[in-house]
């Protein structure tokens, strides 16, 4: 039997095992509003019936935003581990044809439409280190972490089938990546504070399209900027 370290385990376990630490014993839970920006590329598309090397037929992501929360434990006055979610938002994607190669009528009658749904489950695990002093209503903070992306829900929209020629299947892999951001925290009270921060992490899939047995591919990769507003309470 082969055993795999997961990464986001191994980022968990100071929050599993804090009890039976010395570390102070805070708590936040945050919640707010949260914007998506993917800013995809993605590969042209390859398989039966495209040009090859380059098809002229690529994709890209739309942004959206969601109801963002997190549960952060203070580690000691400047350390947390912050596990961030959220509702999982779904993406338009856009058909990006490239008129140099792709016929016109095809480009003029897909191009910027939306072909196809996905839903991404992104959980990441943050080592967030704050600055200054801890008695400070203000305080800027970093974190480093661990991203987990999985796109659950995919679906191909009758635009996207009439593209690809017919009823079509979509599966994204799943990605496992860097993350950090940077924010900046108001603290109201001991119980309340405000929270601001901009989060990107790595994240690349494969996309595979199949219609009729004919299998299509291609390589997304996503440089995303993650904003992100909210209140939280300390316990």
């Amino acid at each position: 039997m082969t055993f795999r370290l997961n990464p986001l385990a191994l980022a968990l376990a100071p929050l599993l095992l804090g009890g039976t630490t010395a570390w102070a014993q805070d708590n936040i839970f945050r919640v707010g509003y949260t914007q998506v920006q993917p800013n995809s590329s993605a590969t042209d598309a390859t398989g039966p019936f495209l040009l090859k090397p380059n098809s002229g037929v690529s994709l890209t992501v739309k942004d959206q935003s969601t109801l963002f929360f997190s549960y952060a434990r203070k580690l000691n006055d400047q350390l947390e581990v912050e596990l961030a979610m959220g509702v999982p938002p779904t993406h338009d994607i856009a058909a990006k044809l490239n008129p140099a190669i792709v016929p016109g009528y095809i480009v003029s009658a897909y191009q910027g439409q939306t072909i196809a749904k996905i839903r991404q489950f992104a959980p990441t695990v943050f080592l967030n280190y704050s600055f200054g002093d801890s008695s400070s209503a203000l305080r800027p903070f970093v974190g480093v972490g661990v991203n987990y992306t999985k796109f659950d829900q995919r679906s191909s929209t009758s635009i996207g089938n009439s593209l690809n020629g017919g009823p079509t299947d979509i599966q994204l892999s799943d990605s496992w990546g860097l993350a950090a951001q940077v924010g900046l925290e108001y603290r109201i009270n001991d119980k309340w504070s405000l929270h601001g921060s901009v989060a990107t992490a790595r994240v690349k899939t494969t996309l595979t399209a199949t219609t009729a047995g004919a299998a299509r591919v291609m390589d997304i990769t996503f440089h995303p900027v993650v904003l992100t507003m909210t209140a939280g309470y300390r316990f």
